[in-house]
């Protein structure tokens, strides 16, 4: 068996496009972008490349983006209750209803914001 050392250090971004598969999942190491260490990588996560940091890089990466999402869902946790103290949550959950009975009972997938996506009928043509 190779020792970690022995391993190829490969260039990130890691596979380049086209690459086969199995010659990027093979075991290799990468230099991480955010410090000199030279890391074990496990091959191309989700999104079809390798990640680009060592395990304790991305460990200090992904605790600042759960402190950013924490934020930024405790700000709008913060609105909603605004709105809610000015409204009444009666007519909140009025609200709530009626969108959830117009979603379930209309062609829409689904409703983020002011964006609707709407499911495509059967045998009819697209007329944008």
């Amino acid at each position: 068996m190779t020792s970690a050392e022995e391993l190829e250090i490969l260039p990130l971004p890691w596979p380049a496009p086209g690459a086969d598969l199995r010659l990027a999942r093979r075991p290799h190491r990468h230099r991480c972008v955010n410090c000199p260490s030279h890391y074990l990588c496990a091959g191309p996560d989700e999104t079809g490349e390798c990640v680009p940091l060592c395990g304790p890089c991305l460990w200090v990466e992904l605790g600042s983006q759960l402190k950013m999402y924490q934020s930024m869902a405790n700000e709008i946790d913060r609105r909603r209750r605004k709105i809610e103290e000015q409204i009444g949550s009666a007519e909140c959950r009025r609200a709530q209803m009626l969108r959830r009975n117009l979603l379930r009972d209309s062609s829409v997938v689904a409703g983020f914001g002011r964006v609707v996506l709407k499911r495509e009928e059967s045998g009819s043509k697209a007329s944008d």
